[in-house]
């Protein structure tokens, strides 16, 4: 194991669990608010991949992001080349 599943339950608790749910995406959540980034799962994807990377130790890859909106409609970012 090269992190422990409660640092790594806390960090998505605390980018994406606390920063999106039962949040209006459009004027509450910074980096989107007010049309700074329009919120496509694309977009979405890319920010929470650098959300959760920045605070992963360094042993750790993220492998992907992905942001679904239906079983038909999502995106995956799996970091640059």
């Amino acid at each position: 194991m090269v992190i422990r599943l409660d640092r790594l339950d806390d960090i998505l608790q605390e980018e994406i669990s606390e920063r999106f749910d039962h949040r209006h995406i459009n004027y509450e959540v910074p980096g989107f608010a007010f049309g700074e980034t329009i919120p496509t799962v694309e977009a979405l994807a890319v920010h929470i991949w650098e959300s959760i990377q920045r605070r992963l130790p360094p042993a750790v890859e993220l492998v992907c992001v992905r942001v679904q909106e239906d079983p038909s409609l999502f995106a995956e970012y799996r970091g640059e080349d």
